[in-house]
């Protein structure tokens, strides 16, 4: 097929009239959809959609990293056909509350990406079509995808994304030539918290070279150790821990295990000081990664691209999550999704490029350039993605299955953000004691949870 190029490379979001007036809605109540489908119905796909042709108005997030390599990919899929063109927006900030305004005011885009913590929100207001008849009859088989992966958007029994997951096993960067200065041993298999601390307090360092207890601290030339861990919920699960009893609908995070979790991570910073938030008015983490001032940041897949393109005078690589008292090696898995929006105006063709991002092509595109780790079994195993020749080397630290998921629950993101994250920052900052606040946190979380939906 003659290749078409896309004629809209990256457009900044501009809301219409109606989508603004609809953004009142976002962050209030549940998004209110008065569009045909509601609760995600989608009702009987066309069965000629493989005819399928138009503009496909496509509704993603990123940078000018991540631009680069989306653009790759709607000129791979232009490559395939010439029939549907690929109309692509940045929404360059603010992604979830956009997207409901602008299915608020009946003008959403025929595809968005939608975070897993956001998902079951908009499935529950009817702001997602349910695709799962669209799977069978076009032959989507899980086991041809990391299972582990593959039912975070699954939702009473049924699937509101095309597999065509963005995520990744959170990891361990590190600055292999820090450690090597400071003749520490790379994390490897089997290493535990108490590892991370000693290469925290070993590669934390004023301007002068000298540790914090033993001087003054000039951020302008320091190394720092480590930067806390905003995805913690992984030491929880690793330390004998476990956030909620989705059986009995109890926040258990006022446990012995929770309380040790959080004292350590508390100690880190307060009393140990080996985090880069020990000390005020620093960089954020992976600025000073990039700059090669931090020696170990514990992050998602993202960041590849960047690191690629700004570090040539460090080492760098990943490893897998440390050890707590479980013994055992415990990531988290997050991962983000192509959804149908209700209200879509060419959905048919929506479909057919949502396959295409869940297709091999556009996959081994997303891995190799670091976009994000392929949920596809067959290109999360190319040796083009695993031995690319560009860092990191150990690449499967993203791709192991050692793992949980967060509570795939339509509540997550509300109890996170307003009960969890606030009373946190009260370990975090040493304002008030562990047990006093780690107890707020399960009372108000079992109160908002108590009446929850099961499904």
């Amino acid at each position: 097929m003659a290749q078409v190029q896309s004629s809209v490379r990256h457009r900044a979001w501009r809301p219409t009239r109606r989508s603004v007036i609809g953004a009142g809605l976002a962050g209030a109540a549940p998004l209110a959809i008065s569009a045909c489908g509601a609760q995600g119905g989608e009702g009987k796909p066309a069965t000629a959609s493989v005819n399928a042709s138009g503009t496909v108005k496509y509704f993603n997030w990123g940078n000018a990293f991540s631009d680069g390599i989306e653009n790759k990919v709607l000129d791979a899929f232009h490559a395939k056909q010439s029939k549907i063109k690929i109309e692509f927006t940045n929404s360059v900030s603010d992604h979830f509350t956009k997207l409901q305004a602008a299915l608020a005011g009946g003008d959403p885009p025929d595809t968005a990406l939608v975070d897993g913590y956001d998902i079951r929100a908009l499935i529950k207001a009817g702001g997602a079509h349910d695709l799962t008849t669209r799977m069978q009859r076009d032959g989507v088989k899980k086991d041809d995808y990391v299972t582990e992966w593959f039912d975070e958007f699954l939702y009473k029994g049924k699937y509101y994304n095309h597999p065509n997951m963005r995520g990744s096993t959170a990891s361990y960067y590190y600055n292999k030539s820090i450690l090597d200065k400071a003749g520490i041993k790379v994390p490897a298999e089997g290493w535990t918290f108490n590892d991370l601390l000693d290469i925290a307090q070993k590669t934390t360092r004023d301007a002068s070279g000298r540790t914090p207890t033993q001087g003054g601290f000039d951020p302008a030339g320091a190394t720092f150790g480590f930067n806390r861990p905003s995805y913690w919920w992984c030491w929880m699960w690793a330390n004998g821990a476990d956030l909620i009893d989705m059986d009995k609908n109890v926040c258990t995070l006022d446990s012995p295990a929770a309380l040790e979790t959080f004292q350590f991570i508390s100690d880190m910073q307060n009393k140990h000081k080996v985090l880069r938030e020990s000390f005020p008015g620093v960089p954020g983490a992976s600025d000073l990664f990039a700059q090669g001032k931090l020696a170990i940041r514990y992050e998602w897949f993202t960041d590849v691209p960047r690191f690629r393109s700004e570090i040539n005078n460090f080492e760098w690589d990943v490893a897998v999550s440390p050890q707590g008292k479980t013994k055992k090696q415990m990531g988290i898995y997050k991962g983000n999704g192509e959804v149908l929006p209700t209200g879509a105006k060419n959905p048919d063709a929506a479909w057919e490029f949502m396959k295409f991002l869940g297709g091999y092509d556009a996959m081994l595109i997303y891995g190799v350039e670091g976009r994000f780790v392929p949920a596809l079994k067959k290109a999360n195993q190319a040796p083009e993605f695993l031995k690319s020749g560009k860092p990191p080397k150990n690449v499967t630290a993203f791709t192991d299955g050692r793992i949980k998921t967060l509570p795939l629950m339509p509540e997550w993101n509300a109890f996170n953000r307003d009960i969890w994250n606030p009373l946190l920052n009260k370990i975090w900052n040493n304002e008030a004691p562990v047990k006093d606040v780690a107890t707020d946190i399960s009372r108000q979380t079992t109160d908002f949870i108590k009446n929850r939906e099961k499904y």
